[in-house]
């Protein structure tokens, strides 16, 4: 008896603190550029490729897992110095709790950018999207399956009108980014910026399984990433923060990385390969502690995050969170001096 209310009590809890929130978390925000605003697509990359990996809450109840990938391409043409489009896909798949509540997300990017100096560039862009929710109720426990004395399955539970809904969903975003060095990866000249504000589901869709009015609320977000190259010495550090509204829903994420730069890509040649490891921690207001690792090599980087829960739901969690995991891939020119070029074919896609 006794367990099975400490199982209802957190699946209330935990049910309550998605209900609000509605999309799926990621701790490494730097690295889903296009799921926090769609402007941030081709901005700094020509192209990137991302896949990533998350899994919470195993300790309190069915594991929530999170899927997801999305590929980056800038467009551009020789004979447009000051501008260029940009186009994204990016796709995730979220499975939540005993009955498999699931959104599948299916999403494009189509975007613009404007070179407003010699180290800085303005972007505007748009998303829509398929998104599909699903439900598999036959591990639920009712209400009136209690029969006053503890679970009974024979008691048939409630019924669901639907367990699928289907619907378009839509964003806009504007970012503004600055690079002093067009360097990725950089000891000495490799300050960047970046500034932005979007909004998700402009059209608040219908996402009720009971056929009712309940809307999605239109998530607002708004951020900052610095990166400030340490002099003498082959270091950066990161600051950033990330603040999203969502209904009655607030949340803040803010934390710092440290760089260090094991060696730099060579500028004429590709003998020498840029390597970089960074750690750092982040907090998630009144939820987590997040340490980060980020290791970057060459076109690639593997980051890996974990959850520390400090919220309410702590004595149940035991501080355990979320494991979550990113691989990324830059197609050249991912990495070096010509990173960001946007003056001559070497930079790719490139189009006459």
């Amino acid at each position: 008896m006794k367990r099975f209310l400490l199982f209802i009590s957190v699946i209330a809890l935990l049910q309550s603190k998605q209900a609000f929130a509605q999309d799926p978390h990621y701790s490494q925000y730097n690295e889903i550029s296009s799921y926090i605003n769609p402007a941030l697509c081709g901005v700094a990359y020509d192209v990137r490729a991302m896949v990533n990996y998350r899994s919470q809450w195993g300790s309190v109840s069915t594991p929530y897992k999170t899927y997801g990938g999305s590929a980056e391409f800038a467009i551009k043409h020789v004979k447009t110095r000051k501008a260029y489009l940009t186009a994204g896909l990016i796709i995730y798949e979220d499975v939540a709790g005993s009955g498999n509540m699931s959104q599948l997300h299916v999403g494009g990017i189509l975007g613009a950018v404007v070179n407003t100096g010699a180290h800085s560039k303005l972007s505007f862009a748009a998303t829509g999207s398929f998104d599909q929710r699903r439900i598999t109720g036959g591990n639920f426990q009712w209400e009136n399956q209690y029969n006053g004395y503890q679970y009974d399955a024979a008691i048939q539970g409630e019924t669901l009108p639907t367990n699928q809904i289907n619907y378009s969903d839509f964003g806009a975003g504007v970012n503004f980014h600055f690079a002093k060095s067009e360097k990725f990866i950089s000891s000495s000249d490799g300050h960047r910026f970046d500034m932005g504000f979007s909004v998700y589901h402009l059209n608040t869709p219908l996402i009720s399984f009971y056929n009712t009015n309940e809307s999605q609320y239109m998530k607002y977000i708004n951020y900052m990433s610095f990166t400030i190259a340490l002099p003498r010495v082959k270091a950066n550090i990161i600051p950033s923060y990330i603040l999203m509204f969502q209904g009655p829903s607030i949340e803040l994420d803010a934390g710092i990385m440290f760089r260090y730069i094991i060696s730099e890509a060579a500028a004429r040649s590709n003998l020498t390969k840029s390597m970089a490891i960074s750690a750092g921690v982040y907090y998630r207001s009144t939820d987590a502690i997040i340490p980060q690792v980020l290791l970057e090599f060459s076109k690639y980087a593997v980051g890996v995050s974990y959850d520390f829960n400090t919220s309410q739901l702590t004595p149940y969690s035991r501080l355990q969170g979320g494991l979550e995991l990113m691989l990324r891939y830059n197609w050249n020119p991912g990495y070096g001096t010509s990173v960001g070029n946007t003056t001559g074919p070497k930079s790719t896609p490139y189009f006459k």
